[in-house]
């Protein structure tokens, strides 16, 4: 077939098979927003701002990388998008944490003028913790406010694919995530030098040049694509990697996350964000024994809560944190696939379900004289 036939807000179109939605539509003049599409960047869906209507399709679906279908009939602007658009720029507006009353730049913000076409209100979402960080200014070439990153993942993609570097990479996981550097450290690359295609990308005012703008200044260009300095390397021993060196030493230290990545021709940013997305490996010292207890709403519900207390009671810690005399580290960690015996808690590789108040302190007073002796 050497064109399949499209409707989009009732306009036919015919184009070559593999053409996305968007493209189809930008064809007839339709306009579909997006946020985190950006040229010489393969898309990903990842925004969900540009959502379309499907007939026949029981979800909306992401028109910068779902291709037209013959004999497809698509709605761009129908009641069901906007209000998606809607709801998914407010969730977007909610992580965005950083002030832009005094901002300079926020005219520049791809963010806010979305909320101002799409007439987004203020966002009827509010989070426990808001994502707050000092602003970064240790780099002379991109200046990094990370409480205005949103998470589009349009710095790494831009970095890599038409950079040719691996300078970023996401970490942490949930609420938590963050774009990182490395093992999170400040970005102070000698590379970034004259490139500005990460801060060009961003698409609200999360990276800046060093004068404090979005806009290139004399002397700065967007380089042309090189070979990477690290390939996207292998990434299915990465994990069995990390397990055994956090086996053996206790933790995935700095240097031995760089060892691992440098071995697997990965970068070190790649690997300290997966150690850092699996709950049961630590980038940090541990103590002698680990006691996890799972967060997960399933065990909340049956009285994992009192596990918590009793362990803060026995040991004096709170989850995060480790004892004085190194015996035990606390920890909260996703789903320890004991939920048919909770209240549960695994302690190093044991687990223990059923629990009562008086069993767990039995417990840990156990460990903590075989440890003595």
């Amino acid at each position: 077939m050497d064109t399949v036939n499209v409707s989009i807000d009732s306009l036919p179109a015919r184009v070559p098979p593999g053409t996305t939605i968007l493209d189809a539509a930008r064809t007839l003049g339709i306009e579909i927003p997006t946020l985190c599409l950006e040229p010489g960047i393969a898309p990903s869906g990842n925004c969900r701002v540009c959502v379309v209507e499907v007939e026949g399709s029981r979800t909306l679906v992401g028109s910068c990388h779902t291709p037209c279908a013959d004999g497809m009939k698509v709605s761009t602007r129908s009641p069901r998008v906007l209000a998606a658009r809607k709801a998914v720029i407010e969730l977007l507006l909610t992580s965005h944490t950083g002030s832009c009353v005094t901002d300079t730049e926020a005219r520049a913000c791809t963010l806010h003028k979305l909320a101002s076409d799409l007439e987004a209100g203020p966002p009827r979402f509010h989070v426990r913790t808001p994502r707050l960080y000092p602003p970064e200014q240790t780099n002379p070439y991109v200046l990094r406010d990370l409480s205005k990153c949103i998470l589009c993942r349009k710095c790494i993609r831009a970095c890599t694919d038409i950079a040719g570097q691996r300078i970023y990479s996401m970490a942490y996981r949930g609420a938590a995530s963050k774009v990182v550097v490395d093992c999170d450290v400040p970005l102070t690359k000698e590379v970034c030098k004259d490139c500005g295609i990460c801060i060009d990308a961003c698409p609200t005012s999360a990276l800046l040049w060093p004068d404090g703008t979005k806009n290139r200044v004399k002397g700065q260009g967007s380089r042309v694509k090189e070979e990477p300095a690290m390939q996207n390397g292998t990434r299915e021993t990465l994990l069995d990697l990390l397990k055994e060196t956090d086996r053996t030493t206790g933790f995935l230290s700095e240097e031995a996350l760089t060892q691992i990545a440098t071995s697997i021709q990965m970068s070190v940013g790649d690997a300290y964000g997966t150690a850092t997305f699996y709950s049961f490996l630590s980038t940090k010292p541990q103590g002698r024994h680990v006691i996890r207890i799972c967060k997960s709403l399933p065990c909340f519900l049956k009285d994992a809560p009192m596990i918590i207390a009793r362990v803060r009671e026995t040991l004096g810690i709170a989850p995060g944190e480790t004892t004085a005399d190194g015996c035990f580290s606390f920890e909260l960690s996703n789903c320890i696939g004991a939920c048919d015996q909770a209240p549960a808690m695994l302690l190093d590789d044991t687990l223990y379900g059923s629990l009562t108040p008086d069993r767990i302190t039995d417990i840990l007073h156990t460990y903590r004289r075989t440890d003595r002796d």
